[in-house]
């Protein structure tokens, strides 16, 4: 273990001073709202712009916050290279301290510790008040907290970190070996089990199940299915399909036709035991909507939700107090939002002012797809600009148009293409769950997709191009 700051940790400039197959479950949509979930109040926080990433402390005092910050690199031809920077955000003071580089953030569950996917190598970095506590190797990104035992693969390994000693919990199978990023592996919130998705080059998406403390894995059962996601507590799963949601726990499984809902977009809340499913109303300007979502997952639920029409992260804290994302600022930028939970009845702090004036000279017409960092841009023989973010991450359209395809093709893995005015299309590659079909006309900002890991891939990212007539172009020059 060393003592040692993190060199995030040492940045002084980087600290700004605090600023004050079942039948289906009966589906509730009724938009009336139960005050928990209306979310309408925006807090008056310092400006952090260009967040990609947010996840809270367990008290949901502190958030931790990655946003894009622009480097030196030898590797784009501009010179500069738009890297991952975590700061913890004091939510109650407003103030703001850096935490480090990387990705795959996490919170232990007492607040003590926070890891992180260190990008420079196979390691996980365990900071303990702003000081790196150690780095133990892993070959997978995703790890889990339980208490302050830290649950990660190393090769076949499942392993363990307590105040800085490891043991390993068990081995899986040497043909479950996971292999990033080609396989993509998920523990549930308590940490008893895992998910494995594997990827074959066809496009055929094998999905399995483990028990954490044996390593055993079996097949999931989920034929057809586009998404996995462990709840935020225990170990409930949803399953996402084309038509439909289903969440399996100990309980058995339920299910739902998306066609109930308003939309297909769907939101945990805050204690994992049921979901919130409906449409985000076009991120353009962000901030000033609000979209009415039902509750559905729970013998408990009922009503509906409220919440404000933001991008990137979107999550409530631990207590459901608040409600995280983003809003747009123009059409490259976004800036963090955070409402309150509970109170008012409109949407409180709008920035479509500061949207206006962002664009009332622009002669672009594409908005950023994504809440990402560029990890590659459209030069030589990249065909178009490579957008980092979390998997699950909404995926909009660039500008107003026709959806002209849907689904996968070799390499760039899932897919949707969208024909504009002028001879343009854009595609976006790599995507996970798709939420538009061919010939359904689509509007500037309005979700498409979510971010996944499908294709020839690095890591999960949207794959973003713009052709003109047939000729490649820059979409972040359209």
């Amino acid at each position: 273990m060393t003592s040692a700051p993190t060199a995030a940790a040492q940045a002084s400039d980087r600290s700004p001073a605090p600023t004050a197959p079942l039948q289906p479950s009966p589906v509730r949509t009724t938009p009336a709202t139960a005050d928990r979930f209306r979310c309408a109040e925006r807090l008056p926080l310092p400006a952090i712009d260009d967040v990609v990433v947010t996840r809270w402390s367990p008290d949901g005092r502190t958030l931790a916050v990655g946003w894009v910050g622009t480097l030196p690199s030898r590797r784009t031809p501009t010179g500069l290279e738009e890297e991952l920077l975590f700061d913890a955000l004091d939510i109650p003071t407003g103030a703001r301290r850096p935490l480090g580089t990387g990705s795959h953030l996490e919170w232990s569950a007492s607040g003590t510790y926070l890891s992180y996917w260190a990008i420079d190598g196979e390691e996980l970095r365990i900071v303990r008040g702003g000081y790196l506590q150690d780095a133990p190797e892993a070959t997978m990104p995703e790890a889990r907290w339980v208490g302050d035992t830290l649950l990660f693969f190393t090769k076949d390994e499942i392993r363990r970190w307590t105040n800085g000693t490891i043991t390993t919990i068990a081995r899986v199978p040497k043909d479950m070996l996971p292999r990033y990023p080609a396989d993509d592996v998920h523990f549930s919130a308590d940490g008893e089990r895992f998910t494995l998705t594997r990827q074959a080059p066809a496009g055929t998406i094998a999905r399995y199940i483990g028990t954490t403390a044996s390593g055993q894995v079996s097949g999931l059962g989920a034929e057809g299915a586009t998404q996995t996601e462990w709840g935020p507590s225990g170990h409930t799963l949803l399953v996402r399909y084309p038509d439909r949601l289903e969440l399996r726990d100990d309980d058995g499984t339920r299910s739902a036709p998306l066609d109930r809902f308003a939309g297909p977009i769907h939101t945990w809340a805050p204690d994992g035991n049921a979901l919130l499913v409906g449409r985000v109303s076009p991120t353009t300007p962000g901030g000033d909507a609000l979209d009415p979502f039902a509750v559905w997952g729970s013998n408990q639920a009922s009503g509906g939700a409220i919440l404000p029409n933001l991008m990137g992260a979107r999550s409530f804290s631990p207590s459901g107090e608040y409600f995280v994302g983003s809003s747009r600022t123009g059409l490259q930028g976004t800036r963090l939002a955070v409402y309150r939970c509970g109170g008012a009845t409109t949407p409180t702090d709008p920035i479509a002012g500061e949207w206006r004036a962002s664009i009332a000279t622009e002669t672009r017409r594409f908005v950023r797809p994504v809440a990402a960092a560029v990890l590659q841009g459209a030069f030589g023989a990249h065909t178009g600009v490579d957008l980092t973010a979390p998997l699950g991450t909404l995926v909009f359209a660039a500008d107003d148009g026709v959806v002209a395809a849907v689904g996968w093709v070799p390499a760039g893995g899932q897919r949707v293409c969208v024909q504009h005015a002028a001879l343009i299309e854009t595609c976006y590659f790599h995507l996970g769950p798709t939420l538009v079909t061919p010939g359904e006309r689509v509007v500037r900002a309005q979700p498409i997709a979510l971010v996944g890991l499908t294709g020839d891939t690095t890591g999960p990212h949207v794959h973003w191009e713009a052709r003109l007539a047939g000729r490649v172009v820059d979409p972040l020059t359209r």
